[in-house]
């Protein structure tokens, strides 16, 4: 096919669902990533704005959804699904079919739950052995900004009875599939809080803050625990904080880590956006997208190395 002489070998060759603020902004931090080939992305409306700025950019543009990259599968590793999570189970079940991976950034709770910097230190979040099509979900922006505080704060506590975590986002940077899914955010926010910590009794908020100028993104996290080691605490969320840099610069303390009473542990982050697509103040994409890149990074690393050995 025509398009087929743009791709650059050694890439990890994807596809992109979704042509919304999580989508484009996905799309716009792959063009300018070395290891990562931009093979097709698909909307479905002609008149996108998202779509329309990414016109001459990429090979392969559809307008009818995943049905528009059937012909073009065998030219892309995996797929990037920004729908939604009402239409994730059918988009998944059609990759996988053709025998790819997808990197899940609705809140559908299909895939295996996978924030990058936990890889190793959580239990679950590891990749399978093989080249198996493997769906790794990325939970929620508030899952990605709230776990590494989380699992940071186990290392300095124990016996955890109650875990709560507390999101505001910017309203200005929540698109209208973002909203349909806010019922799907908490539940897999709470999901992957109680997974990390492992305290069943986790609750999950999400705030659209409808402030203008709008403000940055901010995730506290409260831990209720019998015996709380602050100074450990400290130095574990500061650690973390250095890690989750690397990938996502704009992630730092709002508020240090203290106790608000005995037995109370918090810690608020904030995430200052880089600007590939909306202004600073969408953090929210920066979190979730940057997670989605290294975990794609990491996965098709991993299938390339995998196919070599075969």
């Amino acid at each position: 096919m025509e398009y087929a002489r743009h791709v650059r070998h050694g890439r990890i060759r994807v596809a992109i669902l979704g042509t919304g603020n999580i989508g484009i902004d996905l799309c716009e931090r792959l063009l300018v990533d070395d290891d990562f080939e931009v093979v097709a992305l698909a909307g479905r409306r002609p008149d996108s704005p998202g779509l329309q700025r990414l016109v001459d950019r990429i090979p392969v543009i559809v307008t009818n959804g995943i049905t528009g990259l059937l012909p073009h599968f065998d030219f892309f590793d995996g797929v990037f699904d920004a729908t939604s999570s009402f239409d994730h189970p059918g988009h998944w079940d059609i990759t996988k079919e053709h025998g790819k991976w997808m990197i899940d950034l609705t809140p559908s709770g299909i895939g295996r739950p996978m924030v990058p910097c936990l890889v190793d230190r959580v239990d679950s979040m590891h990749l399978s052995p093989g080249i198996e099509p493997e769906n790794l979900s990325m939970i929620s922006c508030g899952g990605q900004s709230s776990a590494p505080m989380l699992n940071a704060i186990t290392r300095g506590v124990s016996r955890i009875s109650e875990v709560e975590v507390s999101v505001s986002v910017p309203s200005l940077s929540v698109g209208p599939a973002s909203r349909r899914n806010v019922d799907h955010y908490v539940e897999a926010t709470q999901e992957l809080a109680a997974q990390v910590t492992g305290c069943p009794k986790a609750k999950a908020m999400l705030i659209l803050n409808p402030a203008d100028p709008p403000v940055m993104m901010r995730t506290t996290v409260f831990v209720q625990a019998d015996i709380i080691d602050l100074d450990a605490i400290r130095i574990a969320c500061a650690e973390m904080i250095t890690e989750v840099q690397k990938s996502v610069p704009g992630y730092d303390f709002a508020i240090e880590p203290y106790c608000p009473r005995e037995g109370l542990v918090s810690v608020t982050s904030r995430v200052i956006g880089s600007g590939f697509y909306l202004p600073p103040y969408a953090g929210n994409l920066d979190i979730i997208n940057s997670a989605a890149v290294e975990s794609a990074r990491i996965l098709g690393q991993h299938h390339i190395r995998a196919k070599a050995q075969t």
